[in-house]
């Protein structure tokens, strides 16, 4: 069978988009879409793979190594060797999971118009089916996502926008099933983010110091190594963004961490504060 290199990048730029996406889903570092494309394309030349001879398993190995390093890199920058090796990790895990179900799919129906040469898959379709298919993909992609993030234990990420008096920031949260700390009063939602962002939004030399002594919390919080007290202000309010939704919390409590949080998120939120989206 003839393969023509154009729809084999084009079929492939498609397949490494819906990768990308799929494990940005998976780690939440929020790419630029520009990036992610970019980063599909030069995957999809690396499809060209397919014309060399048959190499060795070890060689596919290497190169798809090789390539889903190149691919993280350029969809997901290299702030630390962490950061890298785990989106790497996972769109090597997914691209090995789509090449599985295509092999399987190639072995067993024999379909017309399908090569699979050195863990390259190849469909000779036409652009109109092509196009067709790429959309029942997206649709279909994006409603398992929501049905699986939806039924899921709180584990997800979300974006907050913590505003008090005329200043706001944002923050890349995660919702945490072990955090149950909650303001002693049961007045206010406690949101947990690094100590140098709360000093940041409640900056004496920008906020009237009494205003800051009204705002002023402490929280109490068991941990590991004992019960501590976290050092807490009043926000105005906070608008989180979860999966699509808007969720605003009236005067939360925003606390600041006793030890640094995760390079991936800069703040932590209860369970329940999502409670009536659930």
């Amino acid at each position: 069978m003839i393969v023509y290199a154009d729809i084999l990048v084009l079929v492939n730029l498609i397949v490494n988009y819906f990768l990308l996406l799929a494990t940005d889903k998976i780690i939440g570092f929020s790419p630029k879409t520009i990036r992610v494309l970019i980063s599909a394309f030069l995957g999809a030349v690396s499809s060209l793979y397919i014309f060399l001879p048959k190499t060795t398993v070890l060689g596919e190995l290497i190169f798809k190594i090789a390539v889903c390093f190149i691919m993280s890199w350029v969809a997901f920058g290299l702030k630390s060797a962490k950061r890298c090796f785990k989106a790497m990790s996972v769109l090597f895990v997914l691209t090995c999971a789509y090449a599985g179900v295509m092999t399987a799919l190639w072995h067993i129906f024999k379909p017309n118009g399908m090569v699979i040469h050195n863990s390259v898959v190849y469909f000779n379709i036409s652009p109109l089916v092509l196009v067709g298919f790429t959309v029942v993909s997206y649709i279909v992609f994006n409603i398992l996502y929501k049905v699986f993030s939806r039924t899921a234990k709180f584990s997800s990420k979300c974006s907050v926008v913590v505003m008090s008096e005329n200043k706001s920031i944002k923050l890349n949260a995660i919702v945490d099933t072990g955090n149950s700390i909650t303001d002693v009063f049961g007045k206010s939602d406690i949101i947990i983010a690094e100590k140098g962002i709360v000093k940041k939004l409640f900056n004496e030399n920008e906020m009237d110091k009494t205003e800051i002594k009204k705002r002023f919390r402490l929280v109490p919080c068991n941990t590991v190594s004992g019960e501590r007290l976290l050092e807490g202000y009043r926000c105005d309010s906070a608008l989180i963004e979860n999966g699509g939704k808007k969720i605003e919390v009236k005067k939360p409590i925003l606390a600041a961490a006793v030890t640094p949080l995760n390079e991936d998120y800069n703040a932590i939120l209860n369970p329940q504060i999502l409670k009536s989206d659930w």
